[in-house]
């Protein structure tokens, strides 16, 4: 009788403690970042050749000064990246003309470019994409995981983060905060 009790009990707390877990929301989309109100981290990348007639080899974030930005970290092997890619690729016809910059940010994919330029090449995007290949952008950036969105104001300042595939009310609320 005392084993099927302590059974019983032992059942119990895992039941109860599976249950806090499912029940205790998405505690890793609010895990703080240090850059929010600061000056975003400067970085220089090189670019996907089919950007480079536009944008030039390499994309450095010190020459976009004055401009809004949203910046999207992505992996070739990210199921949710597949999930925001045709979202990010509408959102930037649609604001391209308002200033705002879109840079896409391969990373925590080493030896991919092959992958990437698959991805690129599925979703058809037009907004230029570079490739973190030792992942240290991501390191300065403070990166949790894949995929992450980053709008920067034309101040230069990170006003907002974004853990997980963006969506069309996050653009639309996050766009039109660094467009002001």
């Amino acid at each position: 009788m005392k084993r099927l009790l302590i059974t019983i009990a032992v059942v119990v707390a895992l039941g109860a403690l599976f249950a806090f877990g499912l029940l205790r929301g998405q505690p890793d989309r609010d895990i703080p970042s240090a850059l929010l109100g600061r000056q975003a981290p400067t970085f220089e990348l090189p670019l996907y050749a089919r950007y480079q007639p536009e944008y030039g080899e390499t994309f450095d974030l010190a020459d976009h000064a004055g401009t809004p930005l949203l910046i999207n970290f992505w992996a070739s092997w990210c199921l949710p990246c597949y999930d925001e890619a045709p979202v990010l690729q509408t959102y930037w016809e649609e604001y391209r003309d308002t200033g705002v910059l879109f840079v896409g940010v391969q990373t925590q994919d080493r030896q991919a470019q092959a992958e990437g330029r698959a991805f690129i090449e599925q979703f058809d995007l037009t907004f230029p994409n570079g490739t973190d290949e030792d992942s240290s952008v991501s390191v300065n950036w403070g990166l949790y995981g894949v995929p992450e969105t980053y709008f920067v104001d034309r101040e230069g300042e990170v006003v907002h983060r974004h853990v997980g595939p963006v969506t069309p009310e996050v653009l639309d609320r996050q766009l039109a905060a660094i467009l002001r």
